[in-house]
């Protein structure tokens, strides 16, 4: 299946690729390679992971605090990214599309 980020995710991505980087030299480069593994894994079993609101599935990165929320398009072949959540944010916001 084809992966879509939205620019919400991808900007998600970059802040919190930002903030590691900023506590430790390569940390944040660490933390890009372990989200784009998971979505390598999420592509592979999209059905895999729970399902938690509607269409919405969640995906637990491992070693950072975070979520891959995402939604299947099986018509479409399609999985979107929607968003990089940290764990500590409000769980209301998670399935927000803006």
């Amino acid at each position: 299946m084809k992966i879509i980020i939205s620019l919400l995710a991808l900007k998600e991505l970059e802040e919190a690729s930002d903030w590691y980087e900023e506590r430790a030299v390569g940390l944040g480069v660490l933390f890009v390679e372990i989200i784009y593994k998971a979505f390598d894994l999420i592509a592979l079993t999209p059905g895999a992971y729970p399902q938690k609101k509607s269409n919405y599935r969640e995906f637990t990165v491992n070693k950072f605090p975070y979520l891959v929320v995402y939604e299947l398009a099986d018509k479409e072949g399609a999985i979107y990214i929607l968003h990089i959540f940290h764990t500590s944010r409000n769980p209301k916001l998670k399935y927000r599309k803006r």
